[in-house]
């Protein structure tokens, strides 16, 4: 068990992708693919040859690093992939199949009913499996995988935790409410492995990121390593991609302003101290399962108290960003950046984080979509009918809508009704809002 800084030996270089892995996280650094924002370097250091991705840094004189503007808004575990060694019972495989091919069907009011309730959390059954597993199960809390009665090789179940309810429950009451609903679904024969985590620090620093000499400042034991640019800004810094372990620096408040829309995050960064302006930097390293098995880890028993080694390996022995010595011809040598021994000492600090304190399994559509987006047929319709009062405006609109699908309906008057009545169903199922189904039995198990 990991339980202090391994040495860097402890941690094989050869790289192979875990074969439960589905990888459905969203990628935190934003980058611009374009082929005339990439640009190539050779690295020096210890004969490595890796790829620089990402328009080169300027030789503008960087701020002089502050220490005193440095804050600590936020560290812990982002995203948390968990498989469970176990068996789905037969009857639970018949009911998912049943639900899968109600899902397949052309019929929007029999995909509607591909819905299941497991311990109160009303799951979208999907259409498709994933992978080599069978059943896909989700809502705004889990990720669920679920292979198949019949299978041998794999794990009952491979779920990955979503980082707003970690963000809301914390990990061992989230893998609490996780190990009831997959011991619903079948026999579960060992505690939670660890296929995946992502540990992570938010903090505001007065320094220009980019300022940095890829080939120089940065000791890392991968061979690549990418410069990201979006929107017109510096973005960030990736290291390792596709890896056992990759590394990611990057503009977390332009992340999610322009991506993520985790909004959720300004709340608990003005708790711990955020002005509301200063820009935001998240380090974030995302440990895969060989890593993990290597560094003794492989179950969360091991990891829930191993974090900070864990940190503290990873930003000591597989990335560092150091402070160049001109008479020092070893870089293995050369002392660590201020700012990095900032980033490498936030495991050991012992504050009070602010949870977020309203969590809704449910898949809501955001605000702007519904009262943005979904403004745009009406307002379409009154432009095209000349109308500019917007109480005359919806009520002719729904006045002409109802004429419209009596006609598309054989003139059944009920033609709307039956219309919106599908597609509210179907995004019932979608946004786990309401089970179209009464349930038939108990709710920590019956469809």
């Amino acid at each position: 068990m990991l339980t202090q800084t391994p040495k860097p030996s402890d941690l094989s270089d050869d790289v192979t992708n875990h074969p439960e892995a589905h990888e459905h996280h969203e990628r935190a650094t934003l980058g611009d693919d374009r082929p005339d924002a990439r640009a190539s370097a050779q690295r020096t250091d210890g004969g490595r040859r890796g790829d620089i991705e990402g328009a080169p840094p300027t030789n503008r004189a960087p701020l002089k690093y502050n220490p005193g503007k440095t804050r600590l808004l936020r560290f812990g575990v982002d995203s948390l992939y968990l498989s469970y060694p176990g068996v789905l019972s037969k009857e639970w495989d018949q009911k998912l199949a049943h639900l899968k091919e109600l899902a397949q069907l052309e019929d929007e009011l029999s995909q509607s009913i591909a819905q299941v309730t497991i311990c109160g959390h009303l799951f979208e059954v999907r259409d498709k499996g994933a992978g080599r597993f069978s059943y896909v199960l989700v809502d705004n809390a889990y990720r669920i995988q679920a292979s198949n009665a019949r299978s041998k090789s794999l794990p009952l179940a491979y779920v990955q935790i979503s980082s707003e309810y970690l963000t809301h429950a914390g990990i061992e009451k989230a893998e609490d409410g996780l190990r009831n609903i997959v011991a619903t679904m079948g026999m579960v024969n060992e505690p939670a492995n660890v296929s995946r985590v992502d540990l992570f620090a938010d903090f505001s620093a007065e320094y220009q990121m980019d300022a940095f000499e890829p080939l120089r400042d940065w000791i890392t034991r991968v061979e690549t390593m990418s410069l990201h640019y979006s929107h017109g800004h510096f973005s960030g810094w990736s290291f390792g991609s596709g890896g056992d372990i990759v590394a990611r620096l990057y503009d977390k408040t332009l992340e999610v302003e322009k991506k993520s829309h985790k909004f959720y995050l300004h709340e608990l960064w003005k708790a711990a101290g955020w002005d509301g302006e200063s820009q935001i930097w998240r380090m974030e390293f995302e440990a895969k399962r060989n890593a993990l098995v290597t560094l003794q880890l492989p179950k969360l028993a091991h990891l829930l108290p191993n974090q900070a080694a864990l940190w503290r390996y990873l930003t000591e022995n597989w990335l560092r960003l150091i402070d160049p010595a001109d008479t020092d011809s070893n870089r293995a040598r050369w002392r660590n950046h201020p700012l990095w021994d900032f980033v490498a000492a936030v495991f050991d600090t012992e504050i009070e984080q602010a949870k977020l304190q309203r969590f809704n399994p449910a898949r809501l559509p955001e605000d702007e979509r519904l009262f943005v987006h979904g403004l745009g047929g009406i307002t379409s319709f009154m432009a095209s009918r000349g109308i500019e009062d917007l109480g005359e405006g919806v009520g002719e609109y729904l006045h002409q809508a109802k004429q419209y699908h009596v006609r598309r309906s054989g003139f059944k008057h009920d033609g709307m009704e039956r219309y919106v009545g599908r597609k509210v169903k179907a995004k019932n199922r979608r946004y786990n809002t309401v089970n179209n189904v009464q349930p038939q039995g108990d709710e920590n198990g019956d469809a």
